[in-house]
């Protein structure tokens, strides 16, 4: 993948990620640019990067993930493609079970309760660039 894609890509991101952890909100507008970038470097394979986006939006149907964070692994699939998607899939949902289960106990030490809702868009990213990385 290219280096200015992929630069680019990340900063839209962290755009979106700002808009998520100060609104919850994401922009339809910033997934449609992340999409339109990945279709700057597109390969016709990386279309099989849309079905782990499917199932994981058919698992956001039933749970409280956002549509944002829907939009935003679509647009990302079509630059990575279907191994790449499951593993930004992966490394995102692994990354946020960690950081909820340390959540938890310094909240139990603190005596309060965790907090049950995240933002999701910040863990996508991270599994992004540890999806580039990798």
């Amino acid at each position: 993948m290219p280096i200015l894609q992929t630069a680019v890509i990340i900063v839209l991101l962290g755009i979106e990620v700002y808009c998520d952890l100060k609104d919850r909100t994401i922009p339809d507008k910033l997934s449609l640019a992340i999409a339109f970038v990945a279709l700057m470097d597109f390969h016709v394979e990386n279309l099989w990067g849309l079905l782990p986006a499917a199932m994981f939006f058919i698992g956001a149907v039933f749970t409280k993930i956002g549509g944002g964070d829907v939009k935003a692994v679509a647009a990302l699939s079509l630059s990575l493609g279907l191994w790449k998607t499951l593993l930004l899939l992966f490394a995102a949902e692994l990354s946020m079970l960690v950081f909820y289960g340390i959540s938890v106990i310094v909240q139990k030490m603190r005596g309060r309760t965790a907090d049950k809702a995240l933002p999701f868009l910040p863990f996508i990213t991270l599994g992004y660039v540890l999806t580039i990385f990798v």
